[in-house]
């Protein structure tokens, strides 16, 4: 076969795994968004500030818990998981302008505290009002959001 031929080949192969793999994303997302999944965005506090930038994913609740998955990851399991009685919501408040540019329209911003850990949420006003309902909706004995 000639070397044409085999590019050839190897660009159609390349193109269905491409392809495979962008389905497989999308039905993901639709299975994690039908058992009550939201788009969440996510980024990690450090002591020296914050440990990276923004990070796009889906937020469903789970029980007692937040789990959160990675947009682009095809990970079965979240990346980062959050008991109700350990998280404490400092602040809400709107993007800034560098932020505004990162996040998705119509995102609310929610500083959060996790333990040590500080962490910021964005989700659209209508998520944040429900997950600060499921924060406050603890059993008797739980936390309460300042």
């Amino acid at each position: 076969m000639a070397l044409i031929a085999w590019v050839a080949v190897f660009m159609a192969i390349l193109a269905v795994v491409v392809a495979a793999s962008l389905v497989v994303l999308y039905l993901r997302r639709r299975v994690l968004q039908r058992e009550g999944g939201f788009d969440m965005c996510m980024r990690v506090g450090s002591e020296h500030g914050w440990a990276g930038g923004w990070v796009f994913g889906i937020g469903r609740y789970r029980g007692e818990y937040l789990e959160w998955f990675r947009t682009f990851s095809f990970a079965p399991r979240p990346k980062r998981s959050f008991e109700r009685s350990e998280l404490v919501v400092s602040n809400r408040r709107t993007p800034d302008a560098e932020e505004d540019f990162e996040l998705p329209a119509g995102h609310v911003v929610l500083s959060c505290a996790v333990g040590a850990t500080s962490v910021e949420m964005s989700m659209t006003d209508a998520a944040s009002t429900a997950f600060l309902a499921w924060l406050e909706a603890a059993p008797p004995g739980g936390h309460l959001v300042r």
